[in-house]
């Protein structure tokens, strides 16, 4: 939870904690945190919730609201250690305790034997062999355990004698597969670092394993970026070329799937790298990841075709640190919010703080009703919605776009 302490002012050491989405600051009764002093204002500032943090905006009040000094014009996103300050008189320092770190789903060392769930379905990651008895073989990862070793009981078999019995795994947790060398003769790596025995560590886009001196395998999303030249030789992704940096949609690449060549040409900057402002005109997509491919890339690519900038997080692992950054930026400067409305993702944490984000600042939204639900949210369902007819997709876009261009115009 996070907290607020006043360091100076009627009641110093005095805390009040942050429990609600949106909180406001003045001398009026009316306020969550009431502060008497004659340099604050009745309506003086509020805090708005984003991620694990909160926002904070200056209501014009009389003697200004400062951040480490510096005057509050439109909003600010506080960090753990900011100082408030109220006028001349009142300081308040922003404290966030390890508890606010629960929207974190995601972190470099899991518990001990919790492993659960899945990946989802049509948007599992790959293995593909880059050195070894099969170059270029390429394994879908679809279990929540795959283990790979010389005994046939294994999920990935190799045959050589370099290679332990039970040799190494793969876990899924949290949205990510770790991998853990299990005590193995020769070894494993990642990207050239020996991994300690029966310690997970968590797998990126691109990441090289590999397993023994013998064997050597990319973990990707997109099969398709790892491929043999003409003269035979395995070509692979730069392991330092990670979707921290980049995101590109991806999606099947058969003949069969009108989206591809258009999805493949689509590449969009994320991460931290974003100066201030860059989003201003982007429209923030949310929506359960396991939709991704099924729904969320061909409206983005139709999106995209009709001049539509758009944001999403699908290459940014959940709960890290490049993702809690980013997906503050977005929350902040992206004018519109563009939900895939499905049970699925109503029940994702990160959808809800993301409607209740722009609904407390009074950005429009747009559920884009993809799968049935028995009922809306309190907070959408007086919106208007653009309801997905599978029979005809494109007529479906084209009235979202309508809509985005009506509330844009």
């Amino acid at each position: 939870m996070s907290r607020l302490i006043m360091r100076r002012g009627p009641q110093p050491g005095r805390t009040f904690d942050l429990n609600a989405d949106i909180i406001t600051i003045g001398s009026g009764s009316k306020n969550s945190i009431v502060i008497l002093d004659n340099d604050v204002s009745r309506e003086h500032c509020k805090l708005i919730r984003v991620m694990a943090d909160y926002e904070l905006q200056d209501l014009n009040s009389t003697r200004g609201t400062f951040v480490s000094g510096q005057r509050v014009r439109t909003s600010w996103v506080l960090k753990p250690g900011a100082f408030i300050e109220l006028g001349e008189n009142v300081t308040l320092e922003y404290e966030r305790s390890a508890a606010s770190e629960e929207l974190s789903q995601v972190s470099d060392e899991p518990p001990v034997h919790a492993y659960s769930d899945r990946p989802p379905d049509g948007a599992n990651p790959f293995l593909v062999m880059t050195v070894g008895p099969k170059p270029g073989n390429v394994i879908a990862l679809k279990t929540p355990e795959i283990r790979i070793g010389r005994d046939l009981t294994n999920d990935i078999t190799i045959q050589d004698p370099e290679i332990s019995r039970f040799h190494a795994v793969l876990r899924w947790s949290n949205n990510a597969y770790y991998l853990e060398d299990l005590g193995s003769t020769n070894g494993t790596m990642l990207n050239g670092k020996v991994q300690n025995a029966n310690k997970p560590t968590i797998l990126h886009t691109n990441d090289l394993i590999q397993v023994a001196t013998v064997v050597e395998m990319c973990f990707t999303w997109q099969p398709d970026d790892v491929k043999i030249d003409s003269a035979n030789k395995l070509t692979r992704p730069d392991p330092r070329r990670t979707t921290r940096e980049t995101t590109q949609i991806a999606v099947d690449t058969s003949e069969s799937n009108p989206f591809a060549a258009k999805a493949r040409r689509q590449t969009t900057k994320l991460g931290t790298g974003l100066k201030p402002g860059s989003l201003e005109d982007h429209v923030f997509i949310a929506y359960a990841r396991s939709e991704w491919e099924s729904i969320v890339v061909p409206l983005s690519v139709s999106l995209q075709d009709a001049n539509q900038q758009i944001w999403v997080d699908q290459y940014l692992v959940q709960g890290g640190d490049d993702w809690m950054i980013a997906v503050e930026q977005a929350l902040a400067e992206c004018w519109l919010l563009l939900i895939v409305v499905s049970p699925e993702a109503l029940d994702s944490r990160y959808v809800r703080l993301a409607y209740r984000y722009f609904r407390n600042r009074e950005k429009p939204i747009i559920p884009f009703l993809y799968a049935n639900t028995e009922s809306l949210p309190p907070e959408l369902s007086q919106l208007k919605t653009v309801r997905y007819d599978p029979k005809n997709r494109e007529q479906s876009f084209r009235e979202l776009l309508a809509e985005i261009r009506s509330l844009k115009s």
